[in-house]
């Protein structure tokens, strides 16, 4: 079937072929729920046709839905409900409705809603990936339409990123803890997919391009760069790697410590983590801070985790921010990318190394 042959169908083509109402299929592609036989009806028609909505016609005659959609890894973690919170209320100050889809950190479920997706008449998108750098699906997956990255960095080119400045979080936190006098800093590097297992096999993935799309990386650069300027040579025994969860944390603090390696500071990707690893230090008998003081990454304003000295994120804002970049992508407007400063608050969880 020729490319000309695929772009001759059109809608009243697919109710006609698969027997159904043009109002139900307009549901189906705008992502609502319908009869699961219907479902199964369009989709072989689909698959047969290789149909698709012309989004970019429909743009160039200037009709659109006031509908944007969000995908994103958990809704349930804190980071992306704050994230989606601050595009809820972006979306409805500017009129915009917001049809979300978690795919529970699961690859294969991301794929599903894509696949979902790429057939939904939005006037947008805004995607939080949780697949491997190398293996997110392609851009064409979303054919011409507006597009914006949140929470990741270089995924897609010419494509609009919102992202934090990771390096300078993870440059800050160390700096910190290097200032109270704890040369040696663990760092946990957090991924829903983690690319290597070992802190020595993290180190020689930073030079690979595609590391950049991982905020762990980008936070483990700036740790890097803190412990260079103080010339301290990076040991890959303290840097470990660990998913987003509690049993994560106690995982990678048993880790630090049975490396048999000095240990005076960690660096943790979020407060679920640093739960875990806090009570797994503690049930060894060291205190916190004294024996081992801890800087987390979490959101500004966040209750959650308040003891915490922590590197500030603004994902509420990131969520405004991939919203406002949406809208002007929708508009044919030009927009770059958008880097979101990081700042270090302290608190109880770090003190000045007394020595020995």
């Amino acid at each position: 079937m020729t490319r000309k042959q695929i772009k001759e169908y059109s809608i009243k083509d697919i109710a006609a072929l698969s027997g159904i109402s043009i109002a139900t299929l307009s549901r189906y592609f705008n992502g609502q729920s319908i009869r699961k036989s219907n479902e199964e009806k369009i989709r072989a028609v689909l698959e047969k046709t290789n149909y698709k909505p012309n989004i970019a016609a429909r743009f160039m005659k200037g009709q659109r839905t006031g509908i944007i959609g969000l995908i994103l890894p958990k809704l349930t973690h804190y980071f992306f409900s704050a994230v989606a919170e601050g595009i809820m209320e972006e979306a409805s100050r500017n009129g915009l409705a917001v049809l979300c889809a978690s795919c529970q950190g699961s690859e294969k479920e991301e794929n599903e809603i894509i696949e979902q997706f790429s057939h939904s008449i939005l006037d947008g998108l805004i995607y939080i990936p949780v697949a491997r750098a190398k293996n997110i699906p392609s851009i064409e997956s979303f054919r011409n339409l507006p597009l914006v990255i949140a929470a990741r960095r270089n995924l897609f080119p010419n494509i609009p990123h919102v992202y934090h400045n990771g390096e300078k979080g993870g440059y800050l936190a160390t700096r910190f803890l290097l200032q109270m006098g704890r040369k040696h800093i663990a760092f946990v590097a957090s991924f829903w997919n983690p690319p290597c297992e070992t802190g020595a096999e993290l180190l020689q993935f930073l030079k690979d391009p595609y590391s950049s799309t991982f905020s762990s990386c980008d936070r483990l650069r700036g740790y890097i760069k803190a412990l260079s300027e103080s010339n301290i040579e990076v040991n890959p025994n303290l840097i470990i790697i660990s998913t987003y969860s509690a049993e994560s944390g106690k995982n990678a603090a048993t880790a630090i410590l049975g490396q048999m390696e000095s240990c005076t500071g960690i660096i943790l990707m979020d407060p679920i983590i640093a739960t875990g690893c806090t009570e797994q230090l503690r049930s060894q008998g060291l205190n916190i801070p004294n024996d081992i003081s801890i800087v987390i990454f979490d959101a500004k304003g966040r209750n959650g985790a308040s003891h915490f000295s922590k590197i500030e994120l603004q994902l509420k804002k990131m969520g405004e921010e991939s919203v406002k970049a949406l809208k002007n992508v929708i508009d044919n407007k030009s927009v770059h990318d958008i880097a979101l400063d990081v700042t270090l608050v302290p608190d109880k969880t770090t003190t000045v190394l007394k020595n020995k």
